[in-house]
């Protein structure tokens, strides 16, 4: 298969996933149903950039569909939970799907409003969108992703994103296609991705998750400001690695693993779990814990324990 038949899959796959939405897409009701509240006030920007965030807009609503497309199909139902939370910082409409393949998937789109320093800006208008992927293959990988886009209060603007896999089992084959889908990317707007790569393997994360390194941050100098051709940037950039994570899940799903493959899996797991309650002081003081748990914890987390009943008593 080519990648030319690769893209027409997903994009088919989009459009079938996209009839089944239908009246369900919220993301962008509640600017419609309150435009001046901070975060939806799409009628406070200028033209130029309105019309880029109906590009926001439309980039979540087809992630969505892809994303809806490839759980229904390996898992075959299209059942999920929804939850929404909303306070005076931010506002959460999160979906999850379960199953015998995506073991567990979560799909969020959030609403920045009021800033909370120094991780973010108060908002005029913004949207966020999160991928968090946990197959039940060690095979794979899991994917942890997003991309957020807002203009602030204060004048200035971002585009950036984490995105990522974090795998259990290395696999050099299919760690190579993806860093190269998303090297074609930067190829082509000309762009040089080692920044934004090193930002993704460094830090505290690298230290105790070690993400794959085939993905980017964009959380790193230059940081880049809303305009077309750095939203195409971001935006192409994760429907690449998402939709060659998607392949790569779509491989290795009914290969067999050993239990070493599987503790591996577990202890990627146990790490996760850790780097959102203690190491990723974004999430921690950003992010509801109530969401992030609901939206990205793994389906199923494991600690042994060694007790001594019997102790010996001197």
């Amino acid at each position: 298969m080519t990648d030319r038949d690769i893209d027409d899959c997903c994009r088919a796959t989009a459009v079938r996933a996209r009839a089944l939405l239908g009246m369900a897409m919220l993301i962008a009701a509640p600017g419609i149903l309150g435009a001046a509240e901070p975060g939806y006030d799409r009628a406070g920007l200028d033209a130029g950039q309105s019309k880029l965030a109906g590009r926001m807009l439309t980039f979540i609503e087809t992630m969505d569909a892809m994303h809806l497309g490839w759980v229904s199909r390996l898992n075959g139902n299209t059942d999920f939970t929804s939850k929404s939370w909303k306070d005076d910082s931010a506002d959460y409409d999160v979906r999850v799907w379960r199953g015998p393949v995506i073991e567990k998937t979560g799909f969020t789109t959030s609403v920045t409003k009021l800033g909370i320093a120094p991780y973010t800006e108060d908002a005029i208008w913004s949207r966020v969108v999160t991928i968090n992927s946990h197959p039940a293959t060690p095979l794979a990988g899991y994917f942890h992703g997003f991309v957020a886009f807002q203009y602030n209060t204060n004048g200035t603007s971002s585009i950036g994103g984490w995105m990522d896999i974090i795998p259990s089992v290395s696999n050099d084959e299919d760690l190579a296609y993806i860093r190269q889908r998303v090297d074609r990317v930067f190829e082509k707007f000309e762009v040089d991705p080692a920044p934004y790569r090193r930002a993704v393997c460094s830090g505290q994360r690298q230290e105790h998750l070690g993400p794959a390194c085939v993905g980017v941050s964009f959380y790193a100098p230059p940081f880049l400001d809303i305009t077309e051709q750095n939203l195409n940037l971001v935006l192409e950039t994760f429907a690449a690695l998402f939709g060659a994570y998607t392949v790569v899940v779509d491989k290795r799903m009914d290969q067999p693993y050993s239990e070493s493959d599987l503790s591996a899996q577990e202890n990627l797991r146990r790490k996760w779990l850790e780097d959102q309650m203690l190491y990723d002081p974004y999430a921690q003081n950003v992010i509801p814990h109530a969401v992030r748990s609901f939206a990205n914890y793994p389906p199923s987390v494991k600690y042994y324990y060694s007790v001594n009943l019997y102790p010996r008593v001197k």
